[in-house]
């Protein structure tokens, strides 16, 4: 449990020392359009982690579990579907493959994938007699 808290700060911290060292080699390089775009990211993201700390800190703070057993089972339950619809993605994409490059036929694959799996949980997350 501890060990997720770590990782996560460990991970975070990495994240932010790297986009900081890029805004300063863009500003370096005169590019402050690219420098600007790289500030909104990073102070975003440093918005998101803070948020979802405020969001474990209770937890952590009490000992309590953050996934109870219905969000362990909606997780299960949208993966499963999930992997049965990139499946179809992946046999479109391939009957598709002589019109597209191979390099889109990977991008397309992977974006279906993820949307595949973002939109079983959605589906899963708002049924009702799933408990």
């Amino acid at each position: 449990m501890k060990m997720k808290y770590i990782v996560l700060g460990v991970i975070s911290l990495g994240i932010v020392l790297g986009m900081l060292l890029q805004i300063f080699n863009l500003l370096g390089a005169n590019d402050y359009f690219s420098a600007a775009l790289l500030l909104i990211g990073l102070i975003s993201f440093v918005s998101y982690i803070s948020m979802i700390m405020k969001k474990l800190f209770p937890e952590f703070k009490h000992g309590l579990p953050s996934d109870d057993e219905r969000s362990k089972k909606v997780k299960y339950y949208s993966a499963g579907r999930a992997y049965f619809f990139s499946l179809y993605i992946w046999i479109a994409l391939l009957a598709f493959q002589k019109y597209l490059d191979s390099d889109d036929t990977l991008i397309l694959g992977i974006l279906g994938m993820v949307l595949s799996l973002f939109v079983s949980w959605l589906i899963t997350k708002n049924k009702r007699g799933s408990e």
